[in-house]
């Protein structure tokens, strides 16, 4: 009887430790939120992410937008501008970070009313404030092409800048935990780790309706 006894009791902390490993891993970010900003079109985001246990992120974005959107290649050939009436777009979420009750998303997106969206990366930030009528939840979120770094930066008084080359570590003073960047950044998309979470602007809006969870 003794051995069952050992042999329950051991399947009993195996168990726990396995719930234990899982909840390591257990950072997670969704919800659905619905606002109107001063344009007063309706807009709306409903997204899912989870961090898994070998580090990477699994999840889904959706956003859509009533109101017109006005397009123009500035940075091309000069096309003449496109109108659309509104955007929607999915995205494949593949980043992100929690931090309190608030987390950063990033992902690529997948499908677009719009053309020219498509591929971009976008970043989604939120934050949870719970059941708290006064301070609703908040969000914003942008989307980013991809940008070469191909310039190298250098002292013009100098004929040959012996700091050409060098790698430093940027990091902001007034936060005591912040990791900080190695610069100069590296050829490299958008992703949650390109800003630091505390330097994004949420959204105002009085007439938010949804709800949103972060789980550290």
């Amino acid at each position: 009887m003794r051995i069952v006894r050992f042999s329950i009791m051991s399947a009993l902390l195996l168990t726990a430790l396995a719930a234990t490993t899982l909840t390591t891993f257990a950072q997670t970010a969704s919800g659905s939120y619905q606002f109107t900003l001063e344009d007063k079109y309706t807009k709306s985001v409903e997204f899912s992410a989870q961090k898994l246990a070998d580090g990477s992120t699994s999840g889904s974005l959706a956003f859509s937008d009533e109101a017109t959107i006005v397009y123009q290649d500035v940075d091309g050939v000069g096309d003449p501008s496109e109108k659309y009436a509104g955007v929607t777009i999915k995205a494949d979420l593949d980043g992100l970070v929690v931090n309190g009750n608030q987390a950063v998303m990033s992902g690529t997106i997948r499908s677009s009313t719009i053309p020219y969206l498509l591929g971009l990366r976008v970043l989604l930030t939120v934050e949870d404030n719970g059941d708290n009528t006064k301070v609703p939840d908040r969000v914003t979120w942008g989307a980013y092409k991809f940008v070469k770094k191909d310039w190298v930066a250098s002292d013009a008084e100098w004929d040959r800048d012996p700091g050409v080359g060098l790698k430093w570590w940027a990091t902001d003073a007034e936060f005591k935990d912040d990791r900080g960047y190695q610069m100069p950044l590296t050829d490299a998309p958008a992703d949650t780790q390109s800003f630091p979470i505390a330097s994004y602007d949420f959204l105002i809006t009085s007439d938010g309706i949804g709800d949103i969870r972060v789980s550290p």
